[in-house]
């Protein structure tokens, strides 16, 4: 290495500093960790800059095969603004696995984070990394957010089960073919996003600097991705709606307000939430054209269960919409363009009972 950059400091003296390899990885992944900024955010975004959330630093998880399981650890998760879950990986320019093995290994924490980490997992590591803070405060001061913890989480959930994660590498030097690689990945594998973060040190008289790059951000990539939107309301929320399911929608908007349930809205739609003691119970959730699922509607049946004393009994109610329904893993699935007169009332009958159920619970 041999780049230099010179400072100008006040009283024009001038500060020669060269470009230094960092002394180990663990250098490197700590400053990561401590200053997330690092990690060019706002290059990967320009309109609306990416804000992190350090989930946990060497995060393990499990590889599971037909030979057995491996503990792989993850050198950081982080969260951005959008609930989408970042994985880093930091290696030096001297470590010849950035060359060769890098991509197969951040393919095979990607895979097992999508297959094997559910959403309460990253919950606890949160919480060991940050045992004394709020979850509302966490939200507000490191990403900005005025949403309760149970919507950003079912965020993280969705974004999980779309397969809508971000891959970040980051090294002092990026090599060419590393460069090559993830450009192409970032193209193919959407709406996964693949970037790698070029972070140079420069050192000279007792100052340091660093200077991240963003590598990945192609025009062609640009084209295809669309930039992350900002929080939807009513309105823009049914710009992203056809004729069918606007008039849907607009029916259980105005349900909601009729039964006083919190509407929490998000990038890709918004939640319907009872307010019990002081909780949010999170019941309905709806989406736009902007989702990876599209104009999808689900109900949802973790929130009651684990938040209402007799929540397993009332989530059986949703079964008698089986035959217009699929079942998920946290409650139901509805294809609003496919129901019915008959069906949306009974929808509508349904969720009013389970309203009063929880209610009165």
């Amino acid at each position: 290495m041999a780049g230099k950059i010179f400072l100008l400091q006040e009283g024009n003296e001038l500060v020669e500093m060269e470009e230094k390899e960092y002394v180990s990885e663990d250098i490197l992944q700590d400053l990561v960790a401590k200053y997330p900024n690092l990690l060019a955010g706002d290059e990967m975004n320009v309109d609306i800059p990416r804000r992190w959330l350090l989930v946990q630093r060497e995060l393990d998880i499990y590889s599971v095969d037909e030979m057995g399981s491996e503990k792989l650890s993850i050198d950081h998760l982080f969260l951005d603004q959008d609930a989408i879950p970042t994985i880093v990986e930091t290696k030096r320019s001297s470590d010849g696995r950035l060359r060769r093995e890098v991509v197969g290994q951040m393919m095979d924490y990607a895979s097992n984070l999508l297959v094997y980490i559910p959403v309460e997992k990253i919950i606890s590591s949160l919480t060991f990394t940050y045992p004394t803070m709020d979850q509302n405060e966490l939200l507000k001061e490191e990403l900005g957010l005025e949403i309760s913890p149970d919507e950003f989480w079912e965020q993280v959930k969705t974004n999980l089960q779309a397969g809508k994660i971000r891959l970040v590498f980051v090294a002092d030097i990026i090599p060419t073919k590393l460069r090559t690689i993830v450009e192409f990945l970032n193209i193919q594998m959407d709406p996964t996003e693949v970037y790698a973060v070029e972070l140079k040190q420069y050192v000279g008289e007792g100052l340091k600097t660093l200077i991240p790059r963003l590598v990945g951000k192609t025009a062609e990539y640009q084209a295809m991705k669309p930039t992350q939107s900002e929080i939807l309301n009513e309105t823009t929320f049914f710009e992203q709606l056809d004729e069918k399911t606007a008039v849907f929608y607009r029916k259980l908007l105005d349900y909601a307000k009729e039964k006083q349930l919190l509407v929490l809205w998000t990038p890709k739609g918004f939640s319907l939430n009872i307010v019990k003691d002081e909780n949010n119970i999170n019941i309905i959730r709806g989406y736009s054209n902007l989702s990876a699922y599209g104009q999808a509607l689900f109900v949802t049946v973790d929130s009651i269960r684990n938040k209402i004393s007799n929540g397993e009994s009332i989530v059986e109610e949703y079964k008698d919409l089986k035959d217009f329904a699929t079942e998920i893993n946290d409650g139901y699935w509805f294809d609003i363009t496919k129901m019915n007169d008959e069906q949306t009332n009974r929808f509508f009958e349904v969720v009013t009972h389970i309203i009063k159920r929880i209610n009165k619970s």
